[in-house]
């Protein structure tokens, strides 16, 4: 991790961005952070005949909130003298986003969440989910409250889905680099499919016990084979019956990790509505901070 796209969206609440940006950022000489903020009037998207007042409008517009900008990250400057800070003018706000973290050679994009309930309520806006859509690095969305200083990383693998392999590869790298930063344990959860309902019907209710036992031994089976192959060290493995969102929700309410890393997949067309079934339920269902890592380009 050595450059860090700070994305403000929410200029009347940054403090609690700007603090878990110094908690990345601590001891790390060699992270450079980038503050940007994407700003658009319509107003001052007018007509051709009116083109020198457009021009001057959206200079008064860029100048006021440049100004803006640079107050708000004053504190972070002391601390951090070689931060940048730019004010983009961009309709589209993933957009605008996504290209300076393209100039920025970002390794990690940090969002606020705003004065929203739940991280659903953000990712639910066609900014937002064209962001994580469409980015090629992870993506932080952080809200209240603080982490706490024990707080862990929480990182969710599927090593059931061969598909999944250089993702689940990706997932480890991010979720270990994140929990070294923070100086915090990483664990790894993987859910498996909720089948207590139906051994009934299958006839194997005698059999559950050595069932479950036998999934549980295949993932941790598995899971080793992953975290060798990619030299990850991990404090726990959690192992959770039942569909992903809801058990990472409860899990998250006894663990109270710091973060949770999850994977995503970029779909296009109508299908890149969402970003995946399971990814958008754990977006609209866990309270915590989220990091979306992409699946990387075959």
């Amino acid at each position: 991790m050595h450059n860090l796209l700070v994305v403000v969206s929410d200029p009347e609440n940054t403090d609690y961005l700007f603090e878990k940006v110094e908690r990345l950022a601590q001891g790390a000489s060699d992270l450079k952070i980038h503050v940007v903020q994407v700003i658009h009037e319509g107003v001052a998207d007018l007509t051709s005949k009116a083109i020198e007042k457009s021009v001057d409008l959206k200079s008064f517009i860029l100048s006021a909130a440049e100004s803006q900008l640079d107050d708000l990250v004053e504190p972070l400057r002391v601390k951090f003298p070689d931060l940048e800070c730019a004010t983009l003018w961009n309709a589209r706000t993933w957009e605008g986003i996504l290209h300076a973290a393209q100039r920025a050679e970002a390794d990690l994009i940090v969002k606020d969440a705003g004065a929203h309930h739940r991280l659903g309520d953000v990712v639910r806006t066609p900014d937002d989910w064209n962001l994580l859509r469409h980015a090629e690095v992870p993506v932080m969305l952080v809200k209240e409250p603080a982490w706490q200083a024990d707080a862990r990383v929480l990182c969710s693998l599927d090593p059931f889905d061969d598909d999944h392999k250089d993702l689940n590869n990706a997932l480890l790298k991010q979720a270990e680099a994140l929990a070294e930063r923070l100086g915090v344990d990483l664990d790894l959860v993987c859910v498996y499919p909720l089948f207590e309902p139906w051994v009934g019907e299958l006839g194997a209710a005698a059999n559950y016990v050595e069932i479950k036992n036998s999934i549980e031994d295949e993932i941790k089976t598995r899971v080793t084979a992953l975290t060798d192959a990619a030299g990850i060290r991990f404090n726990l493995l959690l192992l959770e019956e039942g569909h992903p969102a809801q058990a990472l929700a409860l899990l998250s309410e006894s663990v109270e990790p710091a973060l949770i890393v999850i994977g995503t997949h970029a779909r296009d067309g109508v299908r890149g509505v969402v970003l995946g079934n399971t990814s958008e339920r754990i977006l609209y269902h866990v309270p915590n901070d989220v990091v979306t890592v992409p699946a990387p380009a075959t």
